[in-house]
């Protein structure tokens, strides 16, 4: 059987295409929009799911983050007589006639003459100062925080491994610049701490006061939230959540209160929104609708936040009268 050299004329009509699209130059604009187009649908499409996982991978490495601060600050205890750091305004009395708290930041007002419950930095007059929670623990992290002055405090804290866990991945703002102590050293951070934790007041009226940071006094540690996501107050830019008055209040309290800003819009008043501050420190769209929140035994959860998620989460249950 003899076989045919010549090329048939399928085979030649392509060549004379592909001949035609060389000569040409390429696509046509109208090929090349389609092409585009096809793109960017297919980029449309991809982004959500892009970012849904980068958000995901945030708020892991946000727990993460979490847990060691939370770590650092029982480790804290530890080392301190079973003390973790204060933060808040401390006060040990009011006065009688003004009926205004006062504060106190020294070792001998805080009960802590030898200086071993709590951490502080020197003053110019030759004494003492209770040191931000941030300086606190910085040393437990493996951070050194000079403790001569103030300033080099703020420096310090500034920088490092203590400014990049104190700074939640998802916060755009990259951390805001507050107090956890008066004058205890201005750091940039992403959480708010428990004042009925950390924070040192008096009770009033059978009711709870504040545990003085004292790790051992807190009743239900596995339900007891220490900080959590947040945003700075609004009024003073600190990041102390807190209540003061009543017992047995929530972070969904904190949710639904109308102490802070004016027209809280998720306020509630069935049942009555207990007294806590302040609403506007929730961060809604940092984790999309959800918060991580550390607790006193340790763990830390991702919770979303609504009423329900919130009511389980304790500021200040069962805690001791003092």
């Amino acid at each position: 059987m003899k076989l045919s050299a010549t090329p048939s004329y399928a085979s030649r009509r392509s060549h004379r295409l592909a001949s035609r699209l060389w000569l040409r130059g390429g696509f046509s604009l109208v090929e090349l929009l389609v092409v585009i187009v096809i793109i960017a649908i297919l980029v449309a499409l991809l982004l959500p799911a892009l970012g849904s996982a980068r958000e995901r991978a945030n708020a892991i490495k946000c727990q993460a983050q979490q847990r060691q601060i939370v770590q650092a600050v029982m480790l804290h205890a530890a080392n301190h007589g079973g003390y973790m750091p204060l933060s808040g305004m401390p006060y040990v009395s009011v006065d009688p006639v003004t009926h205004i708290a006062q504060p106190a930041f020294d070792p001998v007002s805080l009960q802590d003459p030898r200086r071993v419950k709590y951490s502080y930095y020197q003053t110019p007059d030759g004494g003492y100062h209770l040191m931000s929670m941030l300086g606190a623990i910085a040393p437990l992290l493996g951070q050194t925080v000079r403790d001569d002055s103030l300033a080099h405090v703020e420096q310090d804290l500034q920088r490092g491994l203590i400014r990049e866990l104190f700074t939640c991945p998802s916060d755009i703002e990259g951390g805001r610049l507050g107090n956890t102590v008066y004058d205890g050293g201005q750091a940039n951070m992403s959480f708010a701490f428990s004042d009925p934790v950390f924070g040192w007041g008096a009770a009033s009226a059978n009711l709870p006061g504040r545990l003085r940071g004292k790790l051992s006094r807190i009743p239900h540690p596995s339900e007891t939230f220490v900080f959590a996501d947040a945003k700075p107050r609004t009024n003073d830019y600190n990041w102390m959540l807190f209540c003061e008055g009543e017992a047995d209040v929530t972070l969904r309290d904190v949710m639904v209160t109308t102490v802070g800003p004016p027209n809280n819009p998720r306020a509630s008043q069935t049942p009555p929104a207990r007294s806590a501050w302040t609403w506007d420190m929730i961060d809604y769209t940092r984790h999309r609708g959800f918060m991580d929140v550390a607790f006193a035994d340790g763990h830390v959860e991702h919770v979303p936040i609504t009423e329900g998620a919130l009511a389980k989460i304790s500021m200040n249950r069962d805690f001791p009268v003092d």
